[in-house]
């Protein structure tokens, strides 16, 4: 008999033999197994049989993020209450919640302190907080946002951490109380601190959130590797030196530091004018452009009129390590006195890339960079 027909007849005998061959699984990877599920599915599978009754109380992941299947804000707190009260007090390895949304923000938000302080105490290493649907994630910036209270986020274990929709104010949002975390990825929050501090942090994403209006917060991340920053609102925020930083992607869309003056680099010196004033960062050299000096990998993109790049270039840092560079039509001032001035500080560069509006490409095509990088200089 052929090996094929050998192996399709011993499938037949497998399947007609009837045997459950996952509950024949040791407590430990069966746990594991659960562990991938919704929560609300993990501790349906007790009605399988004697064996997965109790399963669902030792799997280490939490993870309600389902929401719409549950017809009320009380009805899916009972539910996590519930699971938390029933379940066996081992440790967490993943913690994701979901709060339900809807008009009662009371009820909705009452129990997430004491769901993030369940995950803490059992020692969790991912956590993710969101507070509302990802299909209404885009809506006005009006929607409801969770009050994160001050030095919640505390555990020697913690490696990554995730908040959507969270709103926190104080001087400082300082994750020296987490030694172990490496990634911390905000959406939609409002962060209204004047520092954010992290010496393990290895991988930041902070993407359509609102920093002050009138304080520049500062980010000192000193051990990072990867940075996205995209699409922030108020004040772009001040970033200190990344020596470790291999790669960044930074979008400016709509923060208020926009003037929609011509100018090569700086800013156009009328004290009027609100976005340039509200510019100044008084001793420091630079708000984005310093602390990227050191990646290999850059993509830095904004609309025409935000000024944060042109400013940062009237005292240009090198970029010794950059080897890719991605800019779109911010850098097309009338003589490319941009474009050229980073050329010229990116002595490893191997490729660059410019993103351009059709328009942008017509009017520019006869330019000559090699011509006007000698004459600049």
């Amino acid at each position: 008999m052929a090996p094929s027909s050998k192996a399709a007849r011993s499938k037949k005998v497998a399947m007609e033999d009837g045997v459950d061959r996952l509950s024949t699984l040791p407590d430990g990877p069966l746990q594991h197994v659960l562990s991938f599920l919704p929560s609300r599915d993990a501790v349906r599978t007790s009605m399988l049989g004697r064996r997965w009754r109790d399963q669902w109380k030792s799997v280490r992941a939490l993870r309600v993020m389902d929401t719409k299947k549950f017809k009320s804000a009380n009805g899916l707190n009972m539910f996590i209450n519930y699971l938390l009260l029933l379940r066996n007090r081992v440790p967490l390895d993943v913690v994701e919640i979901k709060c339900y949304g809807g008009d009662d923000l009371d009820e909705s938000f009452r129990y997430i302190k004491q769901w993030v302080r369940y995950a803490l105490s059992l020692e969790v290493q991912v956590l993710r907080v969101c507070i509302i649907d990802e299909d209404i994630l885009f809506e006005e910036d009006n929607m409801m946002r969770w009050p994160l209270p001050n030095r919640l986020i505390t555990s020697r274990l913690l490696k990554k951490l995730e908040l959507i929709r969270v709103e926190s104010v104080g001087r400082s949002l300082d994750f020296s109380s987490c030694p172990a975390l490496k990634d911390l990825k905000m959406e939609f929050c409002d962060l209204q601190f004047d520092r954010i501090t992290s010496l393990s942090l290895e991988h930041l994403s902070i993407t359509y959130c609102a920093f002050k209006s009138n304080v520049r917060t500062r980010i000192c991340t000193p051990s990072l590797i990867s940075l996205e920053l995209v699409d922030c609102k108020e004040r772009t925020p001040l970033l200190e030196r990344m020596p470790l930083l291999v790669s960044a992607f930074v979008r400016l869309r709509y923060c208020c530091d926009y003037c929609a003056k011509s100018y090569e680099v700086g800013d156009c010196g009328d004290n009027s004018c609100e976005g340039c004033r509200g510019s100044n960062i008084g001793n420091c050299t630079s708000v984005l452009l310093e602390g990227l000096s050191d990646a290999a990998n850059l993509e830095l993109t904004a609309e025409t009129a935000v000024l944060i790049f042109r400013k940062d270039l009237t005292q240009c840092p090198v970029f010794s390590k950059l080897k890719t560079l991605l800019l779109n039509d911010w850098c097309l001032t009338a003589n490319l006195g941009a474009l050229i001035c980073i050329l010229q500080h990116s002595p490893k560069l191997e490729k660059l890339t410019l993103q351009l509006p059709e328009v942008s490409v017509s009017s520019w095509r006869g330019h000559n960079l090699a011509t006007d990088a000698a004459t600049l200089s």
